[in-house]
């Protein structure tokens, strides 16, 4: 019989925690557009306009989240830890 811990980590628990996350980083970015060209606009030289990288479909992030949890013997952070990974 599983203890209470492992049921709450069933893969489909981490499934819909992992799904949650990544929506709350898509809205979050989103909602944050016109603040990060802004900072690109201040940090950057030869920055590309905001048009360009509009109609090129720069600002359109496919996100990745691997939790460390998962992958501990690679980081070593332990549970709870999670990083995403944006993907173009």
């Amino acid at each position: 019989m599983k203890d209470a811990h492992e049921q709450v980590l069933s893969e489909e628990s981490k499934e819909v925690w992992r799904d949650h996350v990544l929506q709350e980083i898509v809205d979050f970015l989103g909602s944050r557009k016109d603040e990060i060209y802004e900072n690109y606009a201040k940090q950057s030289e030869g920055r590309l306009s905001k048009e360009v990288i509009e109609d090129e479909g720069l600002m359109d992030f496919e996100l990745a989240i691997t939790f460390l949890r998962d992958k501990k013997k690679w980081f070593g952070l332990g549970s709870g830890f999670f990083k995403a990974n944006l993907i173009r």
